[in-house]
């Protein structure tokens, strides 16, 4: 009987150490700036997003304000990052809400967040455009794939610079490329795939010379493939159904840290088998109905990495 009591007693002091540690860090995590809390009832209300409970700390690890996936919902995330540098009040910087359905807007108030780095509403039922106000903004990553998004590829994304990923995917943007974008120079991954995307592909993407992955794919660009030499740091380069025209440009040869090549359905002129030697980490190469001729070259058996041809 003894026993039964101090095991029982055991019990209760480990849950209650473990009750009052809980609310001693709560104690310790600090709260948002009253300005960011409406900013992000703004931002809940044109995102449609109705389950983040405005009475708990964003801040302090909650399950509203942070939610991963489950093995029923894999691409489902709720996210909020906070920075609180050394003192009680802190500020957002990522903002990720992946595979929730939501069925608003992309909310203009996000600039209201000063320190806002990263946003991730891949996944959802969003619709209209890019608003101009994130142009104020110094995000870093973007991700938009995956909703209804609609209109052109606004033009001042370009003087974004700190952006280092632009995933618009699997939307319905139209119209051209801007030939701003080259201006981003820290920019690592621009993902264009499967969007209503026409005309000829701007010649400053080749100013992108920290890019590591560029995918076109499945959109209706006119005209020849534009020169990319410069992007030496490219690990992933796809054109498949993209509608542009061969030839594959010489220039492709630099491109030697190449180990994803997919490019499909050229129109217009053929070419020779494009100068593939120095891309020794290649992994998947496709390049079907490219209307090439000539012999496949020899090194492509020494492609000791080569998963996919």
């Amino acid at each position: 009987m003894s026993i039964m009591v101090e095991t029982s007693s055991r019990v209760l002091f480990i849950i209650m150490l473990v009750l009052s540690t809980f609310l001693y860090l709560q104690s310790l995590a600090g709260h948002l700036h009253p300005s960011e809390v409406v900013a992000l009832k703004e931002i809940a209300k044109q995102l449609g997003k109705v389950d983040w409970d405005f009475s708990l700390n964003p801040c302090d690890g909650n399950p509203s304000w942070n939610t991963t996936a489950d093995k029923n919902r894999p691409e489902f995330k709720n996210v909020v990052v906070c920075n609180c540098p050394g003192d009680d009040v802190c500020h957002i910087v990522n903002i990720t809400l992946m595979g929730q359905d939501l069925p608003g807007v992309l909310p203009p108030s996000l600039a209201k967040l000063p320190s806002i780095e990263n946003i991730n509403l891949a996944r959802n039922y969003l619709n209209g455009s890019i608003p101009s106000e994130w142009a104020s903004t110094k995000l870093e990553f973007i991700s938009l794939s995956g909703n209804r998004l609609s209109g052109s590829i606004p033009i001042f994304l370009g003087n974004m610079t700190t952006l280092t990923y632009l995933g618009l995917e699997n939307n319905m943007f139209s119209g051209k490329v801007p030939a701003e974008l080259g201006k981003l120079i820290n920019l690592n991954h621009l993902v264009l795939t499967a969007n209503n995307l026409t005309g000829e592909l701007p010649m400053q993407l080749n100013s992108l010379t920290n890019l590591t992955e560029l995918r076109l794919d499945s959109n209706n660009f006119s005209g020849k493939i534009p020169n990319l030499g410069s992007c030496t740091r490219l690990n992933m380069l796809e054109m498949q159904g993209s509608g542009l025209e061969g030839p594959i440009p010489e220039s492709i040869s630099l491109l030697k840290n190449l180990f994803q090549l997919a490019i499909s359905d050229l129109k217009g002129e053929g070419s020779l088998f494009p100068n593939l030697s120095s891309m020794t980490g290649m992994k998947k190469l496709m390049l079907r109905g490219c209307n090439l001729h000539g012999k496949i070259p020899n090194y492509i058996s020494q492609m000791s990495q080569l998963q996919y041809l």
